[in-house]
């Protein structure tokens, strides 16, 4: 990995201020996505595009500090090392009203997205987030565990991400999915400074881990 690539796979899971129904603080999930959502929500879950990126942009500027530029997501979109996916539902009636779109056709809308670093056999969640309108909905969770069907499904051997090491919720939903710790990768995060706590799940391809991620998923509202 180039000193660009480095760069950009520590920044990766990026931190964000809280708000309201997020985490507190945000850093890679953007919505813990508890199983007792409060509105479930149907969504599409497709391969990011280069016409997303628009999309992408505008729910990171929502509350991300240092958001991504757009060279470096249409480099997401085209690496071969890299899977990126997003959350695409059809735009609730109120929120077209209230956008001024007054016409009964329903508009579909890119409502979160997660992406993988593939290397050395390895799957890396490099971020997920959520539209601020969309969260508690099981968004994230949905989007993790297509990250992980298609780390499976390419024979990666395992699974990694971080967590702020103050972050329970995360750790419970990353939990929830099979991650287990690993360690504390100290001073990871910057915006405000904090240790990371390092969570993977091995042996990808083994039966158990399907199992779990199928009843997670059947768990899902």
């Amino acid at each position: 990995m180039n000193a660009s690539h480095k760069q950009h796979a520590k920044n990766t899971s990026r931190d964000r201020p809280s708000r309201p129904g997020a985490q507190d603080p945000r850093d890679g999930a953007a919505d813990c996505s508890i199983p007792h959502a409060i509105e479930s929500v149907d969504v599409r879950i497709e391969r990011m595009a280069m016409h997303h990126i628009d999309a992408v942009m505008a729910i990171d500027a929502q509350g991300f500090v240092d958001p991504w530029p757009a060279e470096t997501w249409r480099h997401e979109v085209r690496d071969d090392d890299r899977l990126h996916l997003v959350a695409v539902a059809a735009d609730e009636p109120a929120r077209l009203e209230s956008r001024g779109a007054h016409s009964p056709t329903t508009r579909e809308r890119v409502v979160g997205h997660a992406g993988l670093l593939f290397l050395a056999g390895m799957a890396h969640v490099s971020n997920v987030a959520v539209d601020s309108d969309y969260q508690q909905r099981g968004i994230a969770t949905r989007l993790l565990i297509a990250l992980i069907d298609r780390a499976r499904e390419r024979g990666c051997a395992a699974a990694t991400l971080e967590a702020r090491a103050a972050n329970k919720r995360a750790q419970r939903l990353y939990s929830r999915l099979g991650f287990q710790p690993l360690g504390i990768n100290r001073g990871y995060y910057t915006k405000p400074p904090e240790d990371a706590l390092v969570m993977s799940i091995r042996h990808l391809d083994e039966p158990e881990v399907a199992e779990r991620i199928n009843r997670v998923r059947a768990a899902l509202p």
